[in-house]
């Protein structure tokens, strides 16, 4: 159960480091296969995915976040390069 709770925050994280939010529905698929397979208890089977379902969503987010953070920085220092090449003409 621990692996698939900390598997599903890290893929998540790099889900929403590259795609949109329609990813997550086929995620969160293969994770429910992937714990079903596992043949536990049902009611452990519904806990995990539950709870990796949850995680892969939150980290999907803090995915996100961290895309628009490095698109702000990344254009930033674009915008101060261009800037700075054009103030000083070869």
């Amino acid at each position: 159960m621990t692996y698939f709770l900390a598997i599903g925050a890290i893929v998540g994280t790099l889900l929403g480091l590259r795609f949109k939010v329609f990813v997550l529905v086929p995620a969160t698929l293969i994770t429910a296969f992937a714990i079903v397979s596992t043949l536990h208890g049902a009611r452990t089977i519904a806990v995990t995915i539950l709870a990796t379902t949850v995680l892969l969503q939150i980290g999907y987010v803090l995915g996100c976040i961290g895309r628009a953070y490095a698109n702000a920085y990344w254009q930033g220092r674009t915008a101060l390069h261009h800037h700075a090449s054009k103030s000083h003409p070869a």
